[in-house]
C-alpha cells in the first residue's frame, strides 16, 4: 500500500526548493505561503503563530523560513495538515501503486481533492463522480501503473490548459504547472 511519506517529500519539491523559501507571501495572495500552505485560505492553522513569531524574530523572510523548516514539531504539523485534507480525503492508502498514490495526491494539492479523484476515476475508467470510494479505489488499483501515468498526466495538462483558456493572465503559471504534472 502506498505511503505518504515519499507523497509527501515529493510535494514539498515541488511546492518550494529551498528551506530559504518554505517561506513567502506570493503575488497573488495576501498572506504567507508555508510548505505550500496559503495563510489566507487556512487561517485557524496553530502553525500561523509560530510563522509569525519567526518572522518578527528574523531579520529576513528567508531566516525565518530555515528556523521554521528546522522545527521538527511544525514539519510534522504541516504534514499532519496534508495528510488530513488530502491523503486521508482521498483514501490514498488503499491504492496499492505508490506512483498513482502520489500522482492523486501532488494533484489534489493543487487542484482540489474532488478534482484528483475525477481525473483519478476517468483515467481508470471508474465513475468519474469525484467521489472516493471502494469502487473508485479497485480501478485505480487494476489499471496498469504506467498507462494511469500517462493518461493521468494528460488529463492534468488539459485541467490547467482549460484554466489559461479561460484566463489568459493565468498562463504565467503554464510552465510550473505542467512540469508539476509531469514530475511525478
Amino acid at each position: 500500500m502506498a505511503s505518504i511519506d515519499k507523497a509527501f517529500d515529493i510535494m514539498l519539491k515541488l511546492e518550494f526548493n529551498s528551506p530559504a523559501n518554505a517561506l513567502h507571501k506570493n503575488k497573488t495572495e495576501s498572506g504567507w505561503t508555508f510548505m505550500g500552505i496559503y495563510q489566507t485560505a487556512h487561517p485557524k492553522l496553530n502553525l500561523w503563530t509560530k510563522v509569525n513569531d519567526a518572522v518578527s524574530l528574523s531579520s529576513s523572510v528567508a531566516e525565518a523560513s530555515k528556523m521554521l523548516y528546522a522545527d521538527k514539531e511544525l514539519l510534522d504539523e504541516v504534514k499532519k495538515f496534508y495528510k488530513d485534507k488530502f491523503w486521508d480525503r482521498m483514501w490514498l492508502d488503499k491504492v496499492d501503486s505508490q506512483h498513482k498514490a502520489t500522482e492523486i495526491f501532488v494533484f489534489g494539492v493543487n487542484a482540489g481533492c474532488n478534482r484528483a479523484i475525477r481525473l483519478a476515476q476517468i483515467v481508470s475508467g471508474a465513475v468519474a463522480d469525484g467521489i472516493v470510494g471502494p469502487k473508485t479505489i479497485e480501478a485505480i488499483n487494476r489499471c496498469d501503473e504506467k498507462v494511469f501515468d500517462a493518461k493521468y498526466d494528460a488529463e492534468e495538462i488539459k485541467y490547467y490548459e482549460a484554466i489559461v483558456s479561460n484566463n489568459p493572465s493565468k498562463n504565467i503559471f503554464m510552465k510550473g504547472w505542467r512540469n508539476r504534472a509531469l514530475a511525478v
